[in-house]
C-alpha cells in the first residue's frame, strides 16, 4: 500500500467568538491572511500549513483544559519574553514557564483555546 503524501497540513479551529478570534490571530499574533469566505478565515500557519478559523465552536471564559480541548496551538518565536510582553501589553493574560526542557509562555485565544509560545532556538527541536 502506498503512503499518503499531504500537499499541505492544516488545523481547523471552530470558534464561538468568531470576530474576536479572527482579530486575535490576525492582529495580535500577526498571522497572515491566506483567504477568507463568509464564515471562515484561513491564515498561513508556519511553512506550508494553515489555521482555518470557522464558526461553530464553544467558548470558555478561562483557558480550556485538556479534558475539553486536548490541543494546544504552539507558536515557535525567537524571543519568548518579548512576545509574552507584547501580548500582555494588549491585556492578554500570559504566563512564562522556564522548564528543564525549554521555555514556554501559555495564554489563550478569546474562546479559551490554549496557545503557547515556545523558544524557537531550542536545540531539542532541531530538524535532521
Amino acid at each position: 500500500m502506498e503512503g499518503i503524501t499531504a500537499a499541505r497540513f492544516g488545523i481547523i479551529l471552530k470558534t464561538e467568538r468568531f470576530a474576536a478570534c479572527t482579530e486575535f490571530y490576525r492582529d495580535v499574533l500577526s498571522l497572515n491572511l491566506w483567504y477568507q469566505k463568509p464564515h471562515l478565515l484561513c491564515f498561513h500557519f508556519g511553512v506550508d500549513s494553515y489555521l482555518m478559523v470557522e464558526r461553530g465552536g464553544v467558548s470558555a471564559d478561562l483557558r480550556k483544559g485538556a479534558e475539553i480541548n486536548p490541543v494546544v496551538l504552539r507558536f515557535d518565536v525567537p524571543d519568548i519574553d518579548r512576545a509574552a510582553n507584547r501580548i500582555a501589553e494588549l491585556g492578554i493574560a500570559v504566563e512564562v514557564l522556564r522548564l528543564e526542557w525549554g521555555t514556554i509562555a501559555i495564554f489563550s485565544d478569546p474562546d479559551g483555546n490554549p496557545c503557547e509560545f515556545k523558544n524557537a532556538d531550542d536545540p531539542y527541536f532541531d530538524l535532521p
